[in-house]
Parts: C-alpha cells; structure tokens; sequence
C-alpha cells in the first residue's frame, strides 16, 4: 500500500514539473504550422466574425507563415435572415490541411452554427478551441516540422 502511494506521489510531481507553461490556465504550446483564414460572406455579422477571428489567431499563431504546410479554416457566413441582416449569421467552418502549395487537401472537421452580437466572444473562444485542438490532432501531417 505504501509503496502504491509513493509510486502515485512521485507520477504526481513528476507531472506538475513536466507541464507546460500556463497563461490564463491553458497550456501555452507553440505551433509550428501556421492557420490561414479564409472567409466567404457579405454579411457584416460574418466579416466582423471573420476580423476578430483572425485577429485571434494571429496571437495565438508563433508559427513562421513561410512554411509551405499550412492548417486552413475556412469560414463560410450569410445572414440569419434576409429581412433583419443585424439578428445575427450562420456560419461554417471547415478546418482542412495542406501539406504543401500544389497538393491536395486533407479534410479534417467541420462546424456550424449561429452567431449573434451578443455570442461573438464565444463563438471565436470555440473556433480557436477547435482550431487548437485540431491543429495538435492532426499535427503529425506536417512531417517537415523543425
């Protein structure tokens, strides 16, 4: 029993000195392949969620942009309705992998939904989530990291 309980203490510790670096308590992690942005829409709510999503994702991107693989997210948008533009937008994001300039894409996930004024914050909050959580999934597709 106690030597169960020395092997679980010292896994713990072990743990808590190998993590990572936090800031605003998530891991800080530094992504070597860059996330390109693209967006389709004309619908102010979608350009809005497009520049603030882009925004984020220049902060939270370290990875040098001359890199030839690159994790794309495309961001598709069009008013919720036709008569009240300002309610808010649907939106569809495909999250896609390009090992290189000329080759073909690897799908990877998709997402949808609505987003409004008052959700815009978490919505981009979920699509940086996602998009950190499939660039470290699908990762090992960039066998030329450095």
């Amino acid at each position: 029993m106690k030597t169960r309980f020395a092997a679980l203490a010292a896994l713990a510790l072990s743990l808590a000195f190998s993590a990572p670096a936090m800031a605003d308590g998530a891991p800080v992690k530094e992504r070597r392949t860059p996330v390109l942005l693209e967006f389709e829409g004309v619908d102010a709510i979608g350009a809005t969620l497009s520049a603030k999503l882009r925004e984020e994702l220049s902060k939270a991107n370290p990875a040098t942009p001359e890199r030839e693989a690159v994790f794309r997210l495309m961001l598709s948008s069009a008013a919720e309705f036709d008569t009240r533009p300002s309610a808010g937008s649907v939106y569809a994001v495909v999250w896609s992998f390009s090992p290189s300039g000329g080759s073909m894409e690897y799908y990877l996930a998709r997402d949808m939904g609505v987003v409004t004024p008052d959700n815009m914050d978490n919505v981009i909050r979920r699509l940086i989530q996602r998009t950190e959580g499939v660039s470290a999934r699908y990762g090992y597709l960039d066998r030329d990291k450095k």
